[in-house]
């Protein structure tokens, strides 16, 4: 019965990283209505706040101080990576959007370094160079490094944005034994009433119709709130190194749905690129394949 939960709780998450790799293009479609990176933020983690407290309201009067104060903490380290990634996806595009988000993973390992004092490895420094090799091949363009995208810069600060929040969640979650449900919950408002008063300060929203709100309610319904559950659930049950190998197709995805739906062209650059990203990635996430390695994979 456990492996049949480990299997159904790794093929939810399956779902869940193509849901997040179709993420890219669909936000990309939102900027292209009109939409700023704010307003975006405002849709998804409003829609994801009413669903995720209609499914947890019975745990919302266990609120305490200690929970909402880390809560919100790691909430701000939440909108910033969801804030300079969807602004990344304005100016950049979808599929290096993708990719370089996905540094976040090699970037933990140094966080827990530098804030814990947690031996980092010879592969972990192998990982993020060799993802980082591939960050600049993709930001790489005629004009050499002088001319780099800006929207990949500001997708370079999510991962790091991403990695800070990975790393004060698990802390504070595994130090104060917050529910995991609950503490995601107030990560999600914390997160939803920065985007509210953004917006409000830095955005004009454009005419919007039933029409043209389909891109919110599918980033905020499928991608935030089902995609938060489903990672909860996943985590619970299944080991956190499967996880993140999982997750890591997102930015897989992310290329092929953006080829798919927008028409974007995948060059040669960004396969190279992309794929030293993702080799990084398997290699701090697999480490050497040892024996006493291969049974916590």
């Amino acid at each position: 019965m456990a492996n049949k939960k480990v299997v159904y709780a790794e093929l939810l998450l399956v779902v869940v990283t193509i849901i997040w790799g179709l993420g890219f293009p669909i936000t990309k479609i939102a900027v292209n209505m009109g939409y700023g990176a704010n307003t975006i933020m405002v849709g998804r983690f409003f829609t994801a706040s009413i669903i995720l407290s209609g499914v947890y309201y019975k745990k919302l009067k266990k609120i305490n101080k200690t929970i909402l104060k880390y809560g919100i903490i790691t909430g701000v380290f939440l909108f910033l990576g969801f804030y300079f990634q969807t602004l990344g996806n304005v100016y950049t595009t979808p599929s290096k959007n993708g990719f370089i988000t996905q540094l976040n993973i090699v970037f933990v390992p140094f966080l827990y370094y530098l804030f814990f004092r947690k031996k980092v490895d010879i592969y972990n420094i192998i990982s993020v160079i060799i993802a980082v090799i591939g960050m600049l091949i993709l930001s790489f363009n005629s004009e050499g490094f002088s001319g780099i995208n800006i929207g990949d810069v500001f997708t370079f600060f999510c991962a790091i944005m991403i990695a800070f929040h990975v790393v004060a969640a698990s802390f504070y979650q595994k130090k104060y034994d917050f529910d995991p449900a609950l503490f995601v919950i107030i990560n999600i408002y914390t997160s939803m009433v920065i985007s509210v008063v953004m917006m409000l300060l830095f955005e004009t929203l454009p005419v919007i119709t039933i029409v043209n709100l389909w891109p919110l309610l599918v980033l905020g319904v499928f991608n935030t709130a089902f995609g938060f559950l489903v990672q909860s659930y996943a985590l619970k049950i299944s080991l956190p190194t499967r996880v993140s190998l999982i997750v890591a197709m997102e930015a897989v995805f992310a290329a092929i749905a953006s080829w798919l739906i927008l028409g974007e062209i995948l060059t040669i650059q960004i396969a190279i690129g992309g794929f030293l990203i993702i080799s990084g990635i398997l290699i701090t996430e697999l480490k050497p394949l040892k024996k006493n390695n291969l049974q916590n994979i």
